[in-house]
């Protein structure tokens, strides 16, 4: 069965989520709960620059091959943040996630739009999950605009 959700509406769960101490992955939390409380951590991470905890919201069996960047695991991928950061791409960030849908289904998820805006311009980020005996994690991470 598919769900689709709009993240902007599970936010004020996510920050109770988070705020409470809550791990995402249990006590009750629906699906869309666990995944916006991952998508504020992800935010929060990004805003403080704060590279292992950003990494903490991905999984071990991250990889990306696209156009905008290649990532073939989860340590270049880290690679490609800290380069990142130092370039600056990291700087004056605004992510808005009030507008994205997070659609799940078996145990996969996406979430799109996350718009991603710098000093440079804007981006699109879509994300993909995964449902892991952790929690959901992110699989990849698509990028528009680049």
């Amino acid at each position: 069965m598919k769900h689709i959700l709009n993240a902007g509406i599970l936010f004020g769960v996510a920050a109770v989520l988070i705020t409470s101490g809550c791990a995402t992955t249990g006590s009750g939390a629906s699906d869309g709960e666990q995944i916006s409380a991952l998508l504020e951590q992800w935010k929060q991470a990004i805003l403080a620059k704060n590279v292992d905890a950003l990494m903490a919201t991905y999984s071990e069996n991250f990889a990306h091959d696209g156009y905008e960047y290649e990532a073939p695991d989860k340590a270049a991928f880290k690679e490609y943040i800290e380069g990142s950061i130092d370039m600056g791409g990291f700087d004056n960030v605004e992510v808005d996630l009030e507008s994205a849908n997070i659609s799940i289904e078996d145990g996969k998820a996406t979430v799109y739009p996350i718009d991603y805006t710098n000093w440079e311009g804007s981006i699109v980020i879509e994300l993909t999950l995964a449902k892991e005996k952790q929690g959901w994690m992110i699989t990849d991470m698509a990028i528009e605009g680049l």
